[in-house]
């Protein structure tokens, strides 16, 4: 491996993107003070990871790095070095011929490192030089400076280049990390025996309180199913009682809207025959007042009339003749008016006579129609009862089916009614509650395996497969509680379906059931979609490609790869069943509300049609009366009218005599008279009218008021019956409620599953006494602790646990303790292994440098391999020195070059940067330190960072660093191997 390419770019002065291609040999970089040559140093030391900006010759921060501009250029806003390795060796553990390492740095202060163009961390880095003899810190990277630390550092100090040398530091790391692993596991054991004790006074105390708790939990689950049989026993007893009371209350309520009416009708009628009263009674004081009026008038006509005859006895020849010619006068008025009054009382009683035919035929037409209706009522009451009596026939049909699995296969019913198998629970079927909405659908998604048998495990199976096969009872399918897992739908595909028009839920959701069942149910449910019809089914199938059956709320089904079933499916299972005695059940109470209805309403109708038989004979007998007062009436008026003809021809046989003995006078006062009489008459039959007008309104008005006093009555005896009945549903529905509430909150159960899964076995005042006993047992345990048990299991697992994890914990330190003594022993081998080849190196390496004098290396404490300092003896020839400090600057340069070269020969590095570490070396010596690079140069590269003219003569490629722009490096390279002739 070697260094193939150095890039740059905004990285201190190199503002440009700079690019040093480098070769296996000697690579010379050259350039006056100041032009920026050991940028070149400090970029290979920053992508290697050095973190400190002092070692980077930086002041502030890291971004001092970054070019920071000049007088014609601005500041760079990232710094980036990429350092490219020739790696067909395989020198790195990569698998790459070519391996690149870049470092990016921001103006914000962000670090970014790439492998090959990968961002990777620091430490992926700096993993991937370790004892590769290339680092940050490592001896390929020399300055000037760093030579002289080499002899001036404490023997100590001294020791990390050697452990780099010996290739140990990978060795070091691990036994740090294995040492941080050590404390580690000390702490852990420490923690672990800290919570061994806490564990250890716990463990009993929950014994004990799981004890307690496992007594209370025996209780509170016999205490559970007998009190969630007697609340649903309540609930189904009070429900029955609720209905029966919510039908009542609709009866009456129909009643009392039917009487409210009635009422309303017959207040407005009451009113009505009010107003008509007193506009009679008005016209009655009119006319009492006409009739006193005329009264006085008749008697003054009267007066006057008496005065004028008797005076008139006097002045004609007979007397006698004359008042019986007066008196027949009289009498033809007095008959005619007697005629005139027949007239009109025999109208009036005609008229009257005609609104009771009129009212006969209105209530006869009446009559008809609610016989009619009656019928009508009672041929529905007939369908209803027959109805009720099939429903009654169907319901305890499908109930024996349900409880005797009527609709399962022989087989599967065989196994079932098998008391010799144990661990059977029921079929699927029977496991999963449906709400009627989703019948149809869940069925249809069951489909045959409503009928698979679920059983506790694949024994229990096979017990039951053996019994069919030894009976030859056929094959049924059974699924095992602790084998059978649950199936779902694909997490995006469940968010996507959610979205789309149509989508119900997933079928699973859709029932409830016993969670211990939920994989049952999951496995045969979960992944299964419901929509609401075929349309949006196959929307939905295409949109997530036929990867799950979807089936719609009416059955039609789309089979995973699009195959589609539907029509009408008439198969029986457990679940249709269930649907079809939940349907008959509703139809059931349907029509025993109906039939209360039309009960009530035929009762209503027969004694409405008593009432209107009782009016029609009131009527016909009132008619039958007015049909015989009008004939007498008719004949007394033909008697008064022949006894009008005989006065009338009486009068005019006396006519000639009556113009002789009656004067014009008499015959006006007499007229005026009977006229007067005649409207008399009139005025007091009129009266008579309108005060039997106004009895028989004030008849009619009594009789609505008493009909009205016994409807408000009636009203407020049923609406008293309504509030109490409504009291007492107000009552049962809190009761229910609270039931269901308890149901709910205390056992997280609906009453229908409740029902389906829990039944009264006792005697229910034995049960109510059960559960007192076990409340007060319950209640004598005192307080408990209801986690005790999980508790209990919990800590005696951990403390079980933790007893193994320190075991294993104390097995790790022990094994941790081996491996650092492993890695001990490694690293002492290798590394006096290492410092023997090192040390012999040195002394030759010294000698032929110096041309003769002693160099050695030596062990600090050589008792302790791994931590002893390295101290270096040198005497150069013809001197006689016991410390290295009394060398000259350029001797202590010559004698750290001597320990670089014996490094770099000992252990093979890929390349190495010798930053002017020749400075302080006479020409002599510079030449003896390029001769020996020139040896080495086959077997590490080097690139030689200098402005000695006489280093530059060993140099393979000498690339020239100028500042020809104030504060800007420009690179120029020349390869000498292809000038002809020697170096210069």
């Amino acid at each position: 491996m070697y260094l193939k390419e150095i890039r740059a770019q905004g990285f201190k002065s190199f503002a440009d993107k700079t690019t040093i291609e480098l070769n296996k040999g000697i690579t010379g970089v050259v350039g006056p003070n100041g032009s920026g040559k050991s940028n070149v140093v400090d970029a290979v030391r920053w992508v290697l990871g050095e973190q400190s900006v002092k070692a980077l010759r930086g002041t502030d921060s890291m971004t001092d790095v970054i070019f920071a501009g000049s007088k014609s250029r601005n500041a760079s806003n990232v710094a980036s070095v990429t350092l490219v390795f020739d790696n067909q060796d395989n020198y790195l553990p990569l698998a790459f011929n070519e391996v690149s390492v870049r470092r990016r740095l921001y103006k914000d202060g962000t670090n970014e490192y790439y492998l090959n163009e990968e961002k990777v961390r620091l430490k992926d880095i700096q993993n991937l030089f370790l004892d590769s003899g290339v680092g940050k810190d490592s001896f390929n990277i020399i300055s000037q400076g760093k030579i002289d630390e080499i002899l001036s550092n404490k023997p100590e100090d001294r020791r990390g280049i050697f452990e780099e040398a010996a290739g140990v530091l990978k060795y070091k790391k691990r036994k740090e990390e294995a040492l941080r692993k050590l404390d580690k596991t000390e702490e852990n054991i420490s923690r672990v025996d800290d919570i061994i004790k806490e564990l250890e006074n716990q463990v009993e105390p929950l014994r004990e309180q799981r004890e307690k708790t496992l007594k209370y939990n025996d209780l509170e689950d016999e205490l559970k199913n007998i009190e969630i049989a007697l609340i649903t026993n309540d609930i189904t007893n009070i429900n029955y009682e609720y209905q029966d009371k919510l039908g009542r209350i609709d009866v009456l309520k129909k009643e009392l809207l039917e009487l409210s009416t009635t009422n309303t009708n017959n207040e407005a009628i009451i009113e009505d025959y009010k107003l008509k009263i007193n506009k009679l009674e008005e016209s009655i004081k009119i006319t009492q007042t006409n009739l006193l009026d005329i009264t006085s008038k008749v008697e003054q006509i009267n007066a006057k009339k008496t005065i004028l005859l008797e005076r008139q006895k006097y002045n004609v020849e007979d007397s006698k003749l004359h008042d019986n010619i007066v008196y027949l006068k009289e009498s033809v008025l007095k008959l005619e008016n007697s005629i005139n009054i027949a007239k009109i009382e025999i109208d009036t009683l005609t008229n009257e006579y005609s609104l009771l035919l009129t009212d006969i035929k209105n209530q006869m037409s009446n009559l008809e129609k609610t016989k009619l209706e009656k019928a009508a009522v009672d041929n529905e009451l007939t369908t209803m009862v027959r109805n009720e009596s099939s429903l009654k026939n169907n319901i305890s049909s499908l109930i024996e089916t349900i409880d005797n699995n009527g609709s399962l296969p022989y087989v599967v019913k065989a196994v079932l009614d098998n008391p010799k198998l144990r661990g059977i629970h029921d079929i699927i079927g029977n496991l999963v509650d449906v709400p009627s909405e989703y019948s149809e659908a869940i069925s249809v998604s069951l489909g045959f395996s409503s009928t698979f048998i679920v059983v506790d495990n694949e024994f229990v199976a096979k017990d039951a497969i053996n019994y069919l096969k030894n009976n030859n009872l056929g094959r049924a399918t059974f699924f095992p509680l602790n084998i059978i897992k649950g199936k779902n739908i694909d997490g995006p595909i469940k968010d996507l379906i959610s979205t789309i028009p149509g989508y119900i839920d997933i079928a699973s959701n859709l029932v409830t059931y016993d969670p211990k069942y939920k994989d049952i149910i999951l496995n045969q449910l979960g992944n299964i979609i419901i929509v609401d019809n075929i349309d949006n089914a196959n929307n939905m199938a295409r949109r997530i490609n036929y990867s799950y059956r979807i089936v719609t709320l009416d059955g039609e089904l789309i089979s995973v790869g699009g195959s589609l079933t539907g029509g009408r499916n008439k198969a029986r299972n457990v679940i249709t069943d269930k649907y079809e005695l939940e349907l008959k059940q509703k139809e059931l109470s349907s029509v025993e509300i109906k039939i209360k209805e039309l009960e009530e309403k035929l009762n209503n109708i027969s004694t409405n049609i008593s009432a209107i038989d009782d009016k029609i004979y009131l009527l016909n007998r009132d008619k039958i009366e007015k049909e015989s007062y009008i004939n007498s009436k008719n004949t007394h008026l033909e008697e008064m009218v022949s006894e009008l003809n005989k006065l009338n021809n009486e009068l005019m046989g006396t006519n000639n005599i009556v113009n002789k003995n009656v004067t014009n006078e008499e015959n006006e006062i007499i007229k005026e008279y009977y006229d007067a009489l005649k409207e008399k008459e009139e005025i007091i039959h009129k009266l008579d009218n309108l005060n039997r007008d106004k009895n028989n309104l004030s008849e009619g008005l009594s009789n609505y008021e008493f009909t009205l006093k016994k409807e408000n009555s009636l009203y407020n005896s049923k609406n008293e019956t309504l509030k109490s009945l409504e009291i007492e549903t107000n009552r049962m529905d809190v009761k229910l409620d609270n039931l269901l509430v308890s149901l709910s909150e205390n056992y997280g159960m609906t009453y229908e599953k409740a029902n389906s899964l829990y039944h009264l076995e006792l005697d229910e005042n034995k049960a109510r006494s059960r559960v007192n006993s076990l409340k007060r047992e319950i209640k004598e345990l005192g307080p408990i602790n209801p986690d005790a048990p999980s508790q209990y299991e919990q800590v005696s697992t951990r403390y079980e646990f933790l007893i193994k994890q320190r075991d294993d914990l104390v097995n790790a330190k022990e094994m941790l303790l081996q491996i650092i003594e492993e890695m001990d022993e490694v690293m002492k081998k290798e590394f006096v292994k290492t410092f023997d080849i090192i040390k012999e190196n040195f002394s030759q390496i010294f000698k032929e440098l110096f041309k003769g004098g002693y160099a050695n290396l030596k062990l600090s404490d050589k008792d302790n391999i791994l931590e002893s300092g390295i101290e270096i003896e040198a005497c150069p020839p013809g001197k006689t020195l016991k410390n290295i400090n009394l060398l000259s600057g350029g001797e202590k340069t010559f004698t750290a070059v001597s320990l670089l070269f014996a490094i770099l020969k000992s252990r093979t590095m890929p390349f190495c940067i010798l930053d002017e570490v020749e400075a302080a070396l006479d020409e002599a010596n510079v030449a003896g330190f390029g001769e020996y690079v020139t040896k080495l140069k086959d077997q590490t590269q080097f690139i030689l960072i200098t402005h000695k003219n006489k280093t530059m003569e060993y140099a393979d490629v000498l690339y020239g660093i100028t500042m020809q722009e104030s504060g800007v490096s420009k690179l120029v390279s020349v390869k000498l191997g292809d000038i002809g002739g020697s170096r210069v």
